[in-house]
């Protein structure tokens, strides 16, 4: 399923992945309601289209780090599957049952990675732990300010 984000004026983009065609359009409507939109490109495919409103916008990346675990002190090699100014998620490099169980929804970790563009930041922050869904950690950032080097980031 083809996936878009709305920024918080409810403005997203189709981009048609069979011709290439980008069209920005208002998705305000569907920000209350089931948000799977069935939608005919100018092409002639139809398809079914998933709108995403989110306060920022959300990375796919792929970033090896470490999460240290608080409560437990455990420190677990984790792979970055999504990033954003907010919070991130990620799966366990080497999910035994003993690391899984280590995290619990609420615990209060410490992150760190390295950006995989130049300058290759280094990024350390404490998060707390919102959601886990089959191996994928869904964890919210405790500062809020702005953060440079993941905005930069995240733009280009």
């Amino acid at each position: 399923m083809l996936k878009v984000y709305a920024d918080r004026q409810g403005k997203a983009v189709f981009h048609c992945p069979h011709c290439g065609f980008a069209t920005t359009f208002d998705a305000s409507a569907y920000r209350n309601r089931d948000s799977r939109i069935k939608i005919r490109c100018r092409c002639g495919e139809s398809m079914i289209m998933l709108v995403e409103f989110r306060e920022y916008y959300r990375r796919t990346v792929s970033l090896v780090g470490w999460c240290h675990v608080h409560r437990t002190e455990k420190d677990l090699e984790m792979k970055v599957r999504d990033l954003s100014l907010s919070g991130l998620s990620f799966s366990l490099e080497s999910p035994s049952e003993e690391d899984q169980e280590a995290l619990q929804i609420g615990d209060v970790i410490t992150v760190r990675f390295r950006l995989d563009s130049p300058p290759e930041n280094f990024i350390q922050r404490t998060a707390s732990i919102r959601n886990i869904r089959s191996g994928v950690i869904g964890a919210k950032f405790s500062r809020s300010e702005y953060d440079k080097e993941l905005g930069f980031y995240l733009l280009h």
